[in-house]
C-alpha cells in the first residue's frame, strides 16, 4: 500500500518493539485502525490519491490500518475477547460480510478506487491447515465472492487480486525465547510466525545469541537486521529467524518448553519457504507491459495504481507495469 520498503514505513511485522517507549506497537490495535499513521511512515496510495481528489473506499475483515485513511470505510466487528472473535470473526462467513459491504459501498458511493480484503482464507489455514477443509472452503466462498464483484462490476472497473502471502503447514513449534533464556540470554520480545524479530536485553550479547539460534530446532536462517537491507530499521529486531518447513516460533502460554506440537496451529507463514513467498497476482481490465509483468512483485502494484490514476509517484521500489497511455 506505500510501495517502499519496511526499512521506510516502519512496520517490520504485525507487531514490533519500540525501543524508545519500551513497549510494544500492536499493529492490529483499535487506535492505530483509526490512525494508520501512528505506525506507517510513509504515504499510502490512498494518501496519495485523495490528494488528487480520487474517491477511494474501503473493506476489510480485520481492523488493517492499511485500509484506513479512505474517504469511506466500513469497519468490521469489534469483539471483547479472542474466544468471540474465534466464534465469530475468523471463519468464512465474515467473507461474506466483506463481500456484501464491498456492494454496498458500489452502490452508495461509487468510489474510483475500491479496496476489498477478505481475510478467512488466512484465518482457517493458521486454524486448520492450508488444505483442509475449512481453508478450502474460505478459499471457494472468496473465490466465489471475486467473481460477483467482477460480474457487478466488470463494465466500470479494471481489477488487481493478489495475496501478500502464502501458507504452509506446520506440526511443530519451537519457542525461542525460552531457548536462549536457559543458555543465559534475555530477550525484551521474540515475535511469532514462520520469521520473526529477536530484541535482545542486551544488544552486545548478539554475536552469541546468533551462534546459539544456528543450532537451535526448527531454524533455517539467521540474519542481523543489517544483513536484510529493506528490514534494517531499529523497528526491527536485533535478530531475524527464519523457520524450515513445518515449523514455527511461539512465545504463548501454550508453548512451554523448548518445542512441542503444534495441534491448535496447523499453518503459518512468515518463512522464507516457497509455499509462503510465492502469491497469485491476476491483472483483468489492463494494458500490461508483458515483460514487466511477468517480473512483478507486490512493490509494483502501489506504482501500478498511482499510474492508473495518472498521479506522480517518488520514491517507490517498485514500477508500474501499465503500457503508457
Amino acid at each position: 500500500m506505500t510501495g517502499v520498503e519496511p526499512r521506510i514505513h516502519g512496520v517490520v511485522e504485525n507487531g514490533y518493539y519500540d525501543r524508545l517507549s519500551g513497549r510494544k506497537v500492536a499493529f492490529y490495535d483499535y487506535e492505530i485502525a483509526f490512525n494508520p499513521h501512528r505506525v506507517i511512515r510513509a504515504p499510502l496510495i490512498q494518501d496519495l490519491l485523495r490528494a488528487k481528489g480520487v474517491k477511494t473506499a474501503s473493506v476489510s475483515g480485520y481492523t488493517m490500518p492499511p485500509f484506513s485513511n479512505t474517504d469511506v470505510r466500513i469497519f468490521p466487528p469489534f469483539f471483547a475477547s479472542d474466544e468471540l472473535y474465534r466464534k465469530h470473526g475468523r471463519d468464512y462467513k465474515k467473507d461474506i460480510w466483506v463481500l456484501n459491504s464491498a456492494l454496498y459501498l458500489y452502490e452508495e458511493f461509487k468510489p474510483d478506487l475500491l479496496l476489498v480484503h477478505f481475510a478467512s482464507v488466512d484465518g482457517m489455514q493458521h486454524d486448520h491447515g492450508p488444505e483442509s477443509p475449512g481453508a478450502l472452503k474460505a478459499i471457494e466462498t472468496v473465490d466465489t465472492a471475486i467473481m460477483t464483484l467482477w460480474e457487478r462490476l466488470k463494465d466500470e472497473y479494471a481489477f488487481i487480486i493478489f495475496a501478500d502471502h502464502g501458507q504452509e503447514e506446520v506440526h511443530t513449534w519451537v519457542n525461542l525465547r525460552e531457548y536462549l533464556r536457559r543458555e543465559g540470554i534475555e530477550t525484551v520480545r521474540v515475535s511469532s510466525g514462520g520469521g520473526v524479530h529477536i530484541y535482545l536485553k542486551d544488544p552486545a550479547e548478539r554475536e552469541d545469541a546468533f551462534e546459539l539460534l544456528r543450532r537451535a530446532p526448527g531454524v533455517a536462517e539467521v540474519f542481523f537486521r543489517e544483513d536484510l537491507p529493506h528490514l534494517n530499521t531499529l523497528n526491527s529486531g536485533d535478530i531475524i529467524v527464519a523457520a524450515k518447513p513445518g515449523y514455527w516460533f511461539c512465545h504463548h502460554r501454550k508453548c512451554n518448553g523448548i518445542r512441542g506440537v503444534s495441534h491448535w496451529v496447523r499453518g503459518m507463514h512468515g518463512s522464507l519457504n516457497e509455499p509462503v513467498i510465492k502469491v497469485p497476482l491476476v491483472v483483468w481490465g489492463f494494458d500490461v507491459v508483458e515483460e514487466k509483468f511477468e517480473k512483478a512483485t507486490l512493490y509494483d502494484i502501489a506504482p501500478t495504481v498511482l499510474e492508473f490514476f495518472g498521479v506522480r509517484r517518488e520514491g517507490m521500489v517498485g514500477q508500474p507495469f501499465l503500457k503508457p497511455r
